[in-house]
């Protein structure tokens, strides 16, 4: 490899690195989310349960859509369903199954964060072109593979 492939590969390493300490200080500041607001791994939540047929899922089907753990997307919500934003009910066919679905307040909440996110993404990679845009995906494509195979 030539000196010039290996620094930019070391400094794709180095920009990964940042990328994961920015997730974590991410997380950080959910920790402490004002009220009212939706946490980054809430807002992951609603939007697959928004995505899925009919508007509703169980809860262990949301946990596997969403990649998270199914006691962690449980507790989401029971969170959730206290703040008015997402609706349980058991069903009466099995009553160990409990769907849940987003309420008029929750599609709301959700449409303000899908607004806000979407300014900051499309501002962020404003001066990229197609290409480079592009790029960057099979980038990231290749580090998931990468993830995947560790």
């Amino acid at each position: 490899m030539t000196d010039d492939r290996e620094a930019a590969l070391e400094a794709l390493k180095d920009q990964l690195s940042e990328l994961l300490a920015a997730q974590r200080r991410l997380r950080g500041r959910d920790a402490g989310q004002r009220k009212g607001g939706l946490s980054f791994p809430q807002y992951r939540l609603l939007r697959e349960l928004a995505r899925a047929p009919g508007g509703e899922l169980p809860a262990s089907q949301l946990a596997a859509a969403a990649e998270l753990s199914a006691p962690t997307v449980t507790q989401m919500l029971d969170q959730l369903a206290a703040c008015g934003v997402v609706e349980r009910t058991r069903s009466d066919r099995d009553r160990r199954v409990v769907s849940n679905r987003l309420t008029d307040e929750g599609r709301r909440r959700l449409a303000q964060k899908d607004a806000d996110h979407d300014v900051k993404w499309r501002e962020i990679f404003a001066s990229l072109d197609r290409d480079e845009l592009l790029a960057g995906a099979a980038v990231l494509a290749q580090l998931a593979r990468l993830y995947d195979d560790l």
